[in-house]
């Protein structure tokens, strides 16, 4: 999910781009602009920046073991990315493509696991083998048609929708990658709360966007639940269990996540869940 505002914003500093190499009043737009601290530790200017530039509500950043969610992120940070989500599916939506090969995703569509421990085995995959969180590549046949998906930024209904912003978008990120497409979704613990009906997930996101010549890395830990659910493959009560609300957090504001986009590597913490352990 975190891809999806990543390249949202990757794709509108590249139109930025190209604007200002025709028009040189466009270029303070240009997200060349770098932010350095004066100090090793300076979560005030951090919070100071994002607030400004993302509209980031960082009040509970001094709370232990805060993370951004859907309900607690600035809704203006909300707003501009689904607003450039929508841009976005306009402008590339031609040129879109499918995320697996059809015949497979025909197939997986009707294999759906039968237990919640096979569930959790398959999103284990997502992050071991596929690398969910950067190619937004997922076992489509483990989630309700109608599935809500959540994370700070955005909150969308529907697995085809998925499918579609994943088709438009994943180009743009493996595009900021570059050549070498450094990107890994680090599977850092998996549980399985069978009695309240979820798999919980932490990971870590890390990438070095290198085909942006001012090079920001993405690292950003984060934790996701997959609700679940049994008998909802087609409407029949076949003993289906499949994930019927994705629900994604972020281990620090959601402004603060996106403002690694446009600082150098480094500049940004990660989680502010490591920062209370330290």
């Amino acid at each position: 999910m975190m891809t999806k505002a990543l390249a949202v914003l990757v794709s509108t500093q590249l139109l930025i781009l190209d604007v200002s190499a025709f028009c040189p009043l466009s270029r303070p737009l240009c997200p060349s602009v770098r932010v350095r601290s004066t100090a090793p530790n300076n979560d005030h200017l951090q919070r100071t920046q994002a607030s400004h530039i993302f509209a980031t509500d960082d009040s509970n950043d001094n709370n232990t073991g805060s993370s951004s969610s859907y309900e607690s992120s600035a809704s203006v940070t909300k707003g501009l990315v689904s607003s450039l989500t929508s841009l976005t599916n306009n402008i590339f939506g031609g040129t879109s493509r499918e995320p697996a090969d059809t015949a497979d995703l025909e197939t997986r569509l009707y294999t759906p696991p039968t237990s919640p421990e096979e569930l959790l085995t398959r999103i284990q995959k997502e992050y071991t083998q596929n690398n969910y969180l950067w190619t937004g590549n997922i076992d489509t046949s483990s989630f309700v048609s109608n599935c809500t998906f959540t994370d700070p930024t955005l909150s969308f209904i529907g697995v085809d929708k998925y499918v579609q912003n994943v088709g438009n978008l994943v180009p743009i990120v493996e595009y900021a990658l570059g050549e070498e497409q450094i990107s890994n979704s680090t599977l850092l613990d998996i549980t399985l709360e069978k009695d309240k009906g979820y798999i919980q997930t932490r990971w870590n996101m890390i990438g070095e966007l290198n085909a942006l010549f001012w090079k920001p890395k993405i690292d950003v830990i984060g934790r996701t639940k997959f609700w679940y659910r049994q008998g909802e493959t087609n409407g029949n009560d076949n003993g289906a269990v499949q994930v019927y609300f994705y629900d994604e957090e972020w281990e620090i504001p959601a402004g603060l996540a996106l403002l690694q986009l446009v600082t150098p590597a480094g500049t940004i913490r990660r989680s502010d869940e490591e920062r209370v352990i330290s």
